[in-house]
């Protein structure tokens, strides 16, 4: 049997691309075109290599980053690959941040790419194999759109390891630099919590400002944090609500990305860990 998985875009968002009242298009429309693509060239036993997601969005519209702020639902994308083949889970790439109305959103404009991490069986035969994802995602500007579209990729298969895997395509390897580094391999970075105040910490390598992109989690609300760049150090204060009861049974956990600079390309580092269950479950 195929193995199949969803990529989660946040739990809040999920259920806006069931019934709506939003006009919803085809892939064919004409403001977000989404093409797939992988960054290898062939596949060995044991590889891990990315199906890349390419949004190319009608200028002045956006597509939303995994917690979208006061914006519409990120991409959802569900996965179809091979028995034997692991899915992992996508990976968000540094947005932008624009001020509206109703808050701050986070979001991608002009085009955006989207890596999903999938990892090849031990054993492998020689030949091809096929993937295939569902795509869906909002679109906005004054008005939000829905739209959804189905892609496939043919990935050749080979018994024998893969030296030199990845395909230098100029597109995918922008894109990659703004993948996010773990905050925990930062010399001097910190992460602390006191149950009310999160507060993060470290090297700002030069860059003048930085950003904050508050995670999302069930049960935990981000008020706007305070930030500051001094004496080439960053420092990120954020005063966090705490609502078991509104976790629905899931474990609430702590994130975010930290973006050095202004430009896509400068630095941005992840971090998350879970909060202790209440009652110690």
């Amino acid at each position: 049997m195929p193995a199949v998985l969803v990529l989660s875009a946040p739990a809040v968002a999920h259920d806006q691309f069931g019934p709506t009242n939003l006009p919803r298009r085809t892939s064919t429309d004409h403001l977000v075109a989404v093409n797939m693509v992988t960054d290898v060239q062939r596949v060995g036993p044991g590889q891990t290599f990315h199906l890349a997601l390419i949004f190319d969005i009608e200028p002045q519209w956006r597509i939303y980053w995994k917690n979208p702020g006061e914006g519409a639902p990120p991409p959802q994308i569900k996965v179809q690959a091979p028995s034997g083949f692991e899915v992992g889970q996508t990976m968000w790439t540094r947005p932008g941040a624009f001020k509206t109305p109703l808050g701050p959103v986070y979001a991608y404009e002009g085009q955006a790419v989207l890596f999903v991490p999938v990892k090849a069986p031990m054993r492998l035969a020689d030949g091809r194999v096929t993937l295939h994802a569902e795509i869906k995602w909002a679109v906005c500007k004054d008005v939000c759109v829905l739209g959804e579209a189905r892609r496939s990729v043919i990935v050749e298969t080979t018994h024998r390891p893969v030296e030199s895997p990845e395909v230098a395509d100029p597109i995918l390897l922008k894109h990659r630099m703004r993948l996010p580094g773990s905050l925990d391999t930062v010399s001097g970075a910190s992460v602390t919590f006191d149950g009310t105040l999160l507060s993060i910490t470290g090297p700002a390598q030069g860059e003048k400002k930085a950003a904050y992109f508050p995670g999302h989690s069930r049960g935990v609300t981000y008020h706007e944090a305070e930030v500051t760049v001094t004496n080439d150090r960053f420092r990120v204060v954020v005063r966090v609500d705490l609502r078991p009861n509104n976790a629905l049974g899931e474990p609430m956990v702590l994130g975010g990305l930290v973006a050095l600079g202004e430009k896509l390309d400068d630095p941005c580092y992840d971090f998350q860990f879970q909060l202790p269950m209440p009652n110690g479950r």
